[in-house]
């Protein structure tokens, strides 16, 4: 049997839009009934990845997270929403900034933060992920500037806490090797459901500085890496070419192969967005894979602060992993000597103030 993913479209975020399509996206998977059962627990697992506004297009819409608590309690199941935010901002901070914590007042959910955590597998994940029975998968579509997308697969690194994100990336720099890290969390908290908010998504320098495209899709299914590979095929890129998306179908995680790929509600052909750019391409992973770390010195790029956007909050210096970063009343700067291009520092920034900046090489290769 063909793994099932359903493209529903929805122009913008009107409530009243928005649960219809959250719903026909479920209903044409055979609704959402399915998957999550009568009293079961239900963690709903959003990209929250800094104190953004849903203006900003950085997160999961708080609408779509809306409708899916609503889909959940139709249920008769318990839903509760949990995420971990990238570098030292603490969660109960980028909940408060999103409005997340005024939406779980008005639905009546709780909202996680990691109190404890449990290694498994050498991978530090926040102790909630096992206290319940489900898992609802919410990522946001859109571009990454050291893995070229960000999907399904990826937003399950938020299982990770605060700064264990950081110390993982220290102890594997390269995109191919945090591509492993990711698959390694994908396993352990691999989700039963997927959602994946494509209403506006973001491309070019993506997670967090990018291009807001009105792209007017969700895609649902119980495939991650089917999700990812539709993903892909959308904004015209192979699927395999991403570095999760190639890792996860070799280790049988998922289906990326579209020929086995049954999609349902809108076609492919129908829903492309035109003209997305992928930063790099196709990503420093795709590009430069396991001599990332060596390439420095020869392509050089790197993150570089904008002193007259940085607001010296502090949260990227207390983010990196190498210590690369000092910030006082006078300096804001970056020591590209220690730096090793994870790109935390541009993730958190709240005030695009992180920015990238490449030398006459690393243009001619598309970066």
């Amino acid at each position: 049997m063909k793994t099932k993913v359903s493209i529903v479209k929805c122009k913008d975020y009107e409530r009243i839009k928005v649960e219809q399509a959250v719903r026909k996206a479920f209903d044409l998977l055979g609704g959402i009934g399915t998957f999550v059962k009568k009293n079961e627990k239900v963690l709903i697992k959003p990209n929250i990845l800094s104190v953004r506004i849903p203006e900003d297009g950085v997160c999961t819409h708080l609408e779509v997270i809306r409708a899916v608590v609503k889909s959940v309690k139709d249920c008769g199941a318990f839903p509760f929403i949990g995420d971990n935010p990238g570098g030292s901002l603490s969660p109960a901070k980028a909940y408060e900034g999103y409005g997340l914590i005024s939406l779980a007042k008005e639905v009546e959910v709780e909202l996680k933060e990691a109190k404890g955590i449990k290694v498994v597998n050498g991978i530090p994940i926040a102790s909630y992920f096992f206290e319940s029975d489900k898992i609802i998968n919410l990522p946001k579509m859109k571009t990454h500037i050291l893995m070229g997308i960000t999907g399904a697969i990826k937003n399950m690194y938020g299982a990770v806490a605060g700064l264990h994100k950081s110390g993982l990336h220290k102890k594997f720099p390269s995109p191919e090797e945090f591509a492993n890290v990711l698959i390694d969390t994908f396993k352990i908290v691999k989700p039963n459901l997927v959602l994946m908010d494509g209403i506006v998504s973001m491309d070019q320098d993506g997670p967090s500085s990018g291009r807001l495209r009105n792209s007017g899709l969700l895609i649902a299914g119980e495939d991650s890496v089917a999700i990812d590979a539709v993903f892909a095929e959308l904004v015209g890129i192979k699927p395999l070419s991403v570095a999760t998306t190639r890792k996860a179908y070799e280790t049988k995680l998922g289906e990326a192969d579209l020929r086995n790929i049954e999609v349902l509600g809108e076609n492919i052909k129908d829903s492309l967005i035109n003209d997305f750019e992928i930063p790099g391409k196709l990503g420093l992973a795709v590009i430069l894979g396991p001599f990332a770390k060596f390439a420095a010195g020869f392509v050089k790029f790197g993150p570089y602060i904008n002193k007259r956007l940085c607001k010296k909050c502090m949260i990227c210096r207390d983010s990196c992993p190498v210590q690369a970063i000092t910030i006082d009343l006078k300096i804001s700067n970056i020591n590209l000597k220690k730096c090793i291009r994870c790109m935390c520092c541009h993730e958190v920034c709240q005030y695009k103030a992180v920015g990238l900046k490449k030398n006459l090489l690393a243009r001619r290769f598309g970066l």
